[in-house]
């Protein structure tokens, strides 16, 4: 579809003039060092200019969301506070399927979601929106002059060597501002392909809230370009008074190609049933 593509292309220029790539970056500590430092990493010179690194992978980043547009696939998320000994002392579950209209827009319809047995936090709208955006695809590169990526160096993802890029927002997020969320963390992309194969970090603003450090792993679609297959957690939220040991898993599974559009948005909340009462409950805000 040409507005598609134009709209992209589009995207991925104001993106890459306001990506601000500076490989000085490398000599200082970022203040994300403490979720991705990798003993294996090699902060040398770039295997060419981190400028045409960075426009290369949001080049091919955006064929992939454009591709994912054109599939449906289903999404099985399980949400865990545990106890001090690793026991589940509450889950959340919520299983979906998703689709994509004519814009991009993503479109969940929610097919298994029992109530939600967790008394220890609350799960906010902040939650299931960082599900379907952050946690799920890490960067927008739709989203022009949102980020500030810079080139960290390469390591080994398994057998395969990876360029890795920090990645902080350029505006500050906005505690006032919840929905406005912004990735914070590092990301891995193919040195040969410069697909995205890993994602780690944070969703921010947190405000009154507490969000876990995750990684996304993506895996082969079977056609050219990869798709995201699994998210998981396992972190300490640490609120003033409480802590709570939380957990994510989630997978992403059944990718399949449609060739009609949809123009029908419709985003299930999760009900009132699986949000546990303020009054009696600690909660995150």
């Amino acid at each position: 579809m040409p507005t598609q593509q134009n709209r992209f292309l589009r995207s991925l220029c104001s993106l890459f003039l306001l990506c601000l790539v500076s490989q000085a970056g490398l000599a200082q500590q970022n203040s994300t060092d403490h979720l991705m430092v990798h003993p294996s990493i090699d902060s040398g010179a770039p295997p060419m200019s981190p400028q045409l690194i960075v426009a290369m992978l949001v080049e091919t980043e955006s064929n992939m969301r454009m591709e994912l547009t054109q599939h449906t696939f289903k999404r099985d998320v399980t949400l865990q506070t545990l106890g001090p000994n690793g026991e589940v002392t509450g889950e959340y579950i919520r299983n979906s399927q998703f689709l994509f209209d004519d814009k991009g827009t993503r479109i969940e319809r929610v097919f298994y979601h029992p109530a939600s047995t967790i008394r220890k936090l609350k799960i906010t709208k902040e939650d299931i929106q960082d599900l379907a955006g952050a946690q799920l695809l890490g960067i927008d590169v739709a989203e022009k002059g949102k980020y500030r990526l810079t080139y960290a160096g390469t390591e080994l993802f398994g057998p395969r060597e990876v360029l890795a890029f920090d990645v902080a927002p350029v505006p500050t997020p906005n505690p006032h501002r919840m929905r406005e969320r912004f990735f914070v963390g590092r990301i891995w992309a193919d040195a040969r392909n410069y697909q995205i194969v890993k994602i780690k970090g944070t969703v921010e603003p947190s405000g009154k809230q507490r969000f876990p450090v995750f990684e996304t792993v993506r895996e082969s679609s079977g056609s050219d370009l990869w798709f995201p297959a699994s998210t998981y957690a396992d972190d300490i939220l640490r609120f003033p008074h409480y802590d709570v040991h939380y957990r994510i898993k989630v997978r992403y599974y059944d990718y399949k190609r449609f060739a009609s559009k949809l123009t029908i948005t419709e985003i299930d909340q999760p009900p009132a049933s699986s949000i546990p009462d303020p009054s009696s409950r600690v909660t995150l805000n």
